[in-house]
């Protein structure tokens, strides 16, 4: 769980300088983690619990709530520490629109092997559409995720690379623009 001082605290001056979040910051926020998590880490229920009071999803929100879940757990045990927390959000709130398209296309991205294909696309935007209650959420990612991958699979592949997301994302791809909504 990376580098701990005394009972779970980590070195807020490192992840100060890891986050760009201030060290007064991630202190106050450690002391509220710490209160409502005194063992120092999140599971899959409680971060569902917690995204339905942060983001009163209108929808079914429980299988987004699974990828952003594992996006978070960066060690993959099953939990999310205060620095895996500290530093997902860092990413999609402090980091430029450069570094949020990389954060977004890493969640979307389910096997990690750097390459975005339909059925990745699909599963998460059908996620995203349920808990949004949209009507007919995979008939609506299918649709996204063919424009999707017209517009910027430029060799034409079948896949989706970080560089082709980012690149067609900064030229105003809608359809790209769609996966960024809600996270």
């Amino acid at each position: 769980m990376g580098n701990r001082q005394g009972k779970g605290k980590p070195d807020l001056e490192q992840l100060s300088r890891e986050t760009l979040f201030p060290t007064k910051k991630l202190d106050e926020w450690f002391r509220f983690f710490n209160s409502r998590f005194p063992d120092g880490k999140v599971s899959e229920e409680e971060f569902r619990t917690i995204y339905r009071e942060k983001w009163n999803s209108p929808g079914d929100a429980t299988e987004l709530c699974q990828h952003v879940f594992r996006h978070y757990d960066r060690d993959g045990n099953g939990f999310i520490d205060f620095r895996e927390l500290m530093t997902a959000l860092s990413a999609s709130v402090k980091g430029s629109f450069v570094e949020k398209l990389q954060w977004t296309f890493k969640l979307y991205d389910r096997d990690g092997n750097g390459i975005l294909d339909r059925g990745e696309v699909i599963t998460v935007l059908t996620a995203l559409y349920k808990s949004r209650d949209v009507e007919n959420p995979a008939e609506k990612a299918n649709e996204t995720a063919e424009k999707m991958f017209s517009n910027a699979d430029d060799n034409k592949d079948g896949k989706i690379s970080e560089e082709e997301f980012v690149k067609h994302a900064l030229v105003a791809d809608a359809s790209i623009g769609e996966l960024l909504q809600g996270f």
